[in-house]
């Protein structure tokens, strides 16, 4: 282990214990830990002359120096985890924060995976976005789901509200000003069946790209059955969904699916937690970032799949399903604070 790995267990160790360590307890956690006790003894002396950690009747504490050192290294550790970080230029925008900053669950999600050429797409699309290409083909995601309690952050449950949501989510990228490259989605259509939200989802014109649909939306199950379905409003036409899946177990990619394995699917259309909006009047590219749990999804079997979107509208003929995603699992979701750049 090197002296910065060394230094780093050792401020967390005794961030761990506010009453301090002995040298003796010092070592047995760190040894523990895969120290050696010539490392901890040598990495203790070194901290103590630095005035990280101090020294008071026979037990190491930690200084507030160590503990400004152990919050830098945590902020660290996060910026380099961060799958979207701030860029230069980037700035949070001035919207209500009660808007963006939510959390919920997403429950019996649901994601059909579409092919499309990506001619098709690319004028539902506003610049500076462009269709990511993988395969040969750009992607859309009609994303089901039921969304359970939510709620501004920090706010009991009980003030949750649970509701249905289905979002067309095209894969995009585009070049910022810093020459950073972000990969997420756009949203070129979406529906809930509940008013309240709707009127929510709307509220946030920074971030509008389309007017939020209302639609009569259920997820049945019945063991390892899963039945959708989605019938919008007659003033939201378009945008009906019929399916019968088998989500028992893992089926493996379809026969005739562009994706090998769901480890191959994972980075292009799983791992990506930016939604972007755009104002072409002003020149801003909005960011709505999601930090969520693990998406612990699986190939569904379509034993029957009916979606206006490959059969009507401006992708007719140019679209094809793929594929067919579950997450049996509860996720949770949580929104960050609304960021937009220029472009």
């Amino acid at each position: 282990m090197s002296a910065a790995q060394a230094r780093m267990a050792t401020l967390a160790a005794l961030a761990g214990a506010p009453a301090g360590l002995s040298p003796g307890e010092l070592v047995g956690l760190l040894t523990e830990a895969g120290l050696g006790a010539e490392q901890v003894a040598g990495a203790a002396g070194e901290m103590l002359e630095r005035g990280e950690i101090g020294l008071r009747g026979g037990v190491f504490e930690l200084a507030p120096a160590g503990a400004r050192a152990l919050l830098e290294i945590h902020a660290a550790i996060e910026r380099a985890l961060d799958p979207s970080p701030t860029t230069p230029g980037m700035e949070e925008c001035p919207s209500i924060p009660w808007l963006t900053t939510v959390q919920t669950r997403w429950l019996d999600a649901v994601s059909l995976n579409v092919a499309v050429s990506p001619d098709a797409l690319r004028p539902l699309i506003p610049a500076p976005l462009e269709p990511e290409v993988f395969h040969g083909t750009a992607w859309v995601q009609v994303l089901i789901s039921r969304l359970q309690e939510m709620r501004p952050q920090g706010a009991p449950p009980l003030f949750g509200v649970n509701f249905h949501q289905v979002s067309y989510r095209a894969a995009v990228r585009y070049r910022s000003r810093s020459g950073a490259v972000r990969r997420g989605g756009f949203f070129v259509r979406s529906e809930t069946d509940n008013a309240l939200m709707r009127a929510v989802g709307n509220a946030l014109v920074e971030f509008r790209f389309h007017d939020f649909g209302l639609a009569k939306v259920a997820l049945k199950r019945s063991g390892g059955r899963l039945d959708v379905s989605v019938t919008p409003e007659p003033r939201f036409p378009g945008g009906q969904v019929a399916a019968a899946l088998d989500v028992s177990r893992d089926h493996g990619p379809p026969r005739g699916s562009a994706w090998a394995s769901l480890d191959e699917l994972r980075a292009p259309l799983v791992e990506c937690y930016d939604a972007f909006g755009v104002d072409a009047e002003q020149r801003w590219v909005y960011v709505l970032t999601i930090d969520r749990g693990p998406w612990d999804a699986r190939f569904a079997r379509a034993d029957q799949v009916r979606c206006e979107l490959l059969e009507a509208g401006p992708l007719r003929g140019a679209a094809r399903l793929d594929s067919v995603l579950h997450l049996p699992q509860p996720c949770p979701y949580r929104w960050r604070p609304l960021r937009r750049e220029r472009w």
